[in-house]
């Protein structure tokens, strides 16, 4: 099933501009990739931050995080 999409018009810093193109050209892909990976990562992330909230964090160490930050490397 393919995703759909919509064009859109952004305004975006010079700098973050700059790096998503820079991104895009070293990886031979479009801008549009580049900016649609980079929302699925923020989005990920938020997703992962709501779940440690559901499961509770009190008790996870550092130690735990470094462990987890290894396996998915």
């Amino acid at each position: 099933m393919a995703a759909s999409t919509e064009k859109v018009s952004v305004s975006l810093a010079n700098e973050d501009l700059a790096w998503a193109r820079q991104k895009a050209e070293a990886g031979e892909t479009s801008l549009s990739a580049v900016l649609s990976a980079a929302i699925r990562r923020q989005r990920q992330s938020e997703a992962r931050q709501r779940l440690l909230e559901e499961l509770g964090t009190d008790d996870i160490t550092a130690q735990d995080l470094e462990a987890a930050r290894a396996e998915r490397r």
